[in-house]
């Protein structure tokens, strides 16, 4: 399918852009499309400001494009909101009925965007997705696996070659200040304190870079299903913190501790990169090191402005 027309929609969101910048590295003739165009990912794209939610929009853009294959990225991504919003559900049925209509113009591979937050972790037992269900109790991870659950039948009946990319803990350049990395490299870089719980919780952290190219790995394989897309690697968020903090030479700056531990929230959240690795023979390029000293970086270029 290489060559062929590939639309990535939340193409100038934090993991589009980078699935839309190795798209293009590997020689895909790539759309981008987004409800706004400000700052898009530089490179030979193509690009088209649609609102997915509206039919009309949907339709003009799927008219426009043809496309041969869909990277779905868009989705309700709002920081803190995401997980009640309402808009999950509009989201539901906007990624159903663009799977359906792209089909209907002739597209044969969809690849959708899912989370690690359609699985139930097991509290304060250490486990891996290989072991969690998926029974997720939040609005956002039920819809995604709804999603999910029914793209994957309709594709078996209509013909569409369908994965469902699971998204891990990813972080890089452009994240929402408030979320973990970035809230802890920012305040370094401000010379402020860097507040933290207590760090006991394990996650799975993987650069957006390598999230984007990861997912643009399983568009170009046969891969079908769902696929977890992690570093494989669990870590406590406290090694993260003082990771930070050391290559910013400001250990004094970090706080473990002066925030209290999310009572709801489990232990450890860590991808089977089975799939990944075996089947579509993707490895990580970018070590956790490197990583968190771009994104320290980052955050240092922004406090200079």
């Amino acid at each position: 399918m290489l060559n062929q027309n590939v639309l990535v929609t939340g193409s100038t969101g934090l993991i589009g852009r980078h699935v839309v910048t190795s798209l293009v590295q590997a020689g895909w003739s790539v759309h981008g499309c987004a409800r706004s165009l400000r700052d898009p990912p530089k490179g030979d794209v193509r690009w088209h400001r649609a609102n997915l939610l509206c039919a009309d929009d949907r339709s003009r853009l799927l008219d426009a494009v043809r496309p041969c294959t869909i990277v779905h990225c868009a989705w309700e991504t709002e920081h803190g909101a995401y997980w009640t919003s309402p808009q999950n559900l509009n989201w539901v049925g906007s990624s159903l009925a663009l799977a359906r209509e792209a089909r209907e113009r002739g597209a044969v591979r969809f690849v959708g965007v899912g989370s690690c937050a359609e699985y139930t972790w097991g509290g304060d037992k250490p486990s891996s997705a290989g072991q969690a269900p998926l029974e997720s109790t939040t609005l956002y991870g039920i819809a995604k696996d709804a999603t999910r659950r029914v793209l994957e039948s309709y594709a078996g009946q209509s013909g569409l070659s369908f994965a469902w990319a699971r998204v891990f803990m990813l972080y890089g350049a452009g994240e929402h200040p408030h979320r973990f990395v970035a809230s802890l490299a920012r305040a370094l870089m401000r010379g402020e304190s860097a507040r933290m719980s207590s760090g006991r919780a394990i996650r799975d952290f993987l650069d957006a870079r390598d999230v984007g190219a990861a997912i643009a790995a399983v568009v170009a394989s046969p891969l079908t299903g769902a696929i977890d897309i992690g570093s494989g690697i669990p870590i406590s968020l406290r090694q993260v913190g003082e990771s930070l903090a050391r290559l910013a030479g400001k250990r004094e700056l970090l706080a473990v501790g002066a925030l209290p531990d999310r009572g709801d929230a489990a232990m450890t959240v860590a991808a089977d990169v089975t799939r990944l690795s075996c089947e579509v023979r993707f490895s990580p390029s970018i070590p956790l090191e490197q990583g968190l000293m771009d994104a320290l970086n980052y955050w240092r270029m922004e406090a200079s402005r």
